[in-house]
């Protein structure tokens, strides 16, 4: 029975929601102007095998991109289509408050976060930091340890190539 009475409830909800009218400023231009804010520009540190087509991917949906690679040579084809080059990952930090990073190993992980021109040197307080990397748990747990204590977020978010 109390369930029946909220139901009911919730359908009169549903009712006055749809027959109010909406005011002029949620117009389509509205809802546009709210999903170009979402695309805010994304840092994106790795662009190898993995990398390459993740950041493409971003850039096809209309991403703007700050992109940084060790090898110059991989940050070409996106300079050519318009996206940020940066010098280093720091440079990444101080241009994104959204960071991908997609490594190889351990050891490129922490040089990219903690390294002389790292992610760390420059970070945000409330940024978020993604870590695609298939690196060893433990470099993750103390990178997202150190993270945190710069008021940041760190994401672990590995990715395989095996299908």
């Amino acid at each position: 029975m109390a369930a029946s009475l909220r139901l009911r409830g919730a359908v009169s909800g549903l009712r006055y929601w749809s027959r109010r009218q909406r005011p002029a400023a949620y117009s389509l231009a509205a809802v546009c102007s709210r999903s170009m804010a979402s695309k805010t520009p994304v840092g994106f540190i790795g662009l190898g095998n993995m990398g390459n087509p993740m950041a493409k991917n971003l850039m096809k949906h209309g991403y703007p991109l700050i992109i940084y690679d060790v090898f110059p040579d991989a940050c070409k084809e996106f300079q050519d289509a318009g996206e940020q080059v940066v010098s280093s990952p720091a440079d990444v930090a101080e241009k994104a408050d959204r960071i991908i990073t997609m490594l190889p190993t351990s050891i490129n992980a922490i040089e990219a976060y903690s390294g002389a021109n790292g992610i760390l040197k420059k970070v945000k307080k409330g940024s978020l930091l993604i870590d695609s990397s298939t690196i060893d748990p433990a470099v993750s747990k103390e990178l997202a340890k150190e993270v945190e204590k710069m008021g940041a977020v760190f994401m672990d978010a590995p990715v395989s190539g095996d299908s």
